[in-house]
């Protein structure tokens, strides 16, 4: 039993540790998953007031008559191109530009354009965007403003596609390119940080753990011996209560004892009370001195009367007379019965 309760002591400190060490890391990944989020966020906010920029820098009936890769002359590209180059370099993005759509395929149709790619192409006015992302597809159809991560051959960014209509209803995609690939570098960068810092703390943390672990050994070993304690305790008291009630037991077979020993002395009393209540019930006695006059035999009673010792029994007790006469008496009173 104690090796089983050492057994769970010790795993409980190894969940303790590794739930610890669990809930570290997951803040780290957790604070830079955050940071990253909010960095993201505050890119999204810089590319949705760039994209909406775009409409201004153009004429307002440009996207109108932007129907075809015919439509707008090579002056007017030009003219366009200069201004989204310069308003592209005041600014933080990589690409900003415009997209318009004819029977299901996307064209360039107001592009900041670089040097390499000027000296590639003359003239990149409704260039066909081969590689358009999903996303902007997505927005096109919804008329959705929507945000996406994309790679294609000019590099890797975070893109904004902002659906816009021309005075003459016709859709179009105002777009800017953030170029995150510095971004990620930098969030491998944080990230390495944060799990360097969590790993410095979880060590500084071990001293304490160490800590609490004894803490928790000797508190356990105090457990251990109060429980101990306790069972001895425990064993002696069963006696104590075993040994108690074996004397109350005796006790109580003692008392029954004597209660029915006390019945039958009580039904002995009742019978003879209840025979001395009838006798005195049937016989009355006198007692003490009575005053007897020593020649008539009258007695005096307790007013100062003389009476007639007959009448005085028949007044003190239950006793009645009836008349008789002795042999003596007989032979006296009347002598000549004494002849026959």
């Amino acid at each position: 039993m104690h090796r089983n309760r050492k057994i769970t002591y010790y795993s409980l400190i190894t969940f303790t540790i590794i739930l610890y060490f669990s809930a570290v890391i997951a803040f780290a990944i957790w604070s830079e998953h955050d940071r990253k989020a909010l960095i993201l966020s505050e890119i999204d906010k810089r590319l949705l007031t760039t994209a909406k920029s775009i409409k201004y820098l153009l004429a307002p009936d440009f996207h109108d008559r932007a129907v075809d890769e015919k439509s707008i002359s090579f002056q007017e590209e030009m003219i366009n191109r200069k201004i989204i180059q310069d308003f592209t370099a005041e600014t933080e993005f990589k690409w900003i530009y415009a997209l318009v759509e004819k029977d299901g395929k996307f064209y360039f149709s107001a592009p900041a354009v670089s040097e390499q790619e000027a000296r590639e192409r003359k003239s990149w006015y409704f260039y066909p965007y081969e590689d358009v992302p999903r996303a902007f597809i997505k927005a096109y159809q919804e008329k959705k403003t929507c945000y996406d991560n994309y790679s294609d051959h000019w590099g890797t960014f975070r893109s904004v596609a902002l659906p816009q209509t021309s005075p003459g209803g016709r859709t179009y995609l105002a777009c800017a390119d953030y170029d995150i690939k510095h971004l990620n570098a930098m969030l491998k960068d944080n990230l390495i940080k944060s799990v360097l810092s969590s790993v410095y703390f979880v060590f500084f943390s071990l001293p304490f753990i160490f800590i609490l672990r004894s803490f928790f050994r000797t508190y356990s070993a105090r457990l251990q011996k109060i429980n101990n304690e306790l069972k001895l305790h425990r064993d002696n008291l069963e006696v104590l209560v075993n040994k108690r009630t074996d004397e109350l037991t005796e006790s109580y077979k003692r008392l029954q004892d004597e209660l029915n020993e006390r019945k039958i002395i009580e039904q002995n009393l009742r019978e003879e009370k209840d025979r001395a209540n009838k006798a005195l019930d049937e016989i009355k006695t006198l007692s003490g001195l009575l005053p007897i006059c020593a020649s008539c035999k009258n007695i005096r009673d307790d007013r100062g009367y003389w009476n007639q010792i007959e009448k005085y029994i028949q007044d003190h007790s239950d006793a009645t007379f009836t008349h008789s006469i002795c042999p003596d008496c007989k032979r006296k009173l009347y002598p000549e019965l004494n002849k026959y």
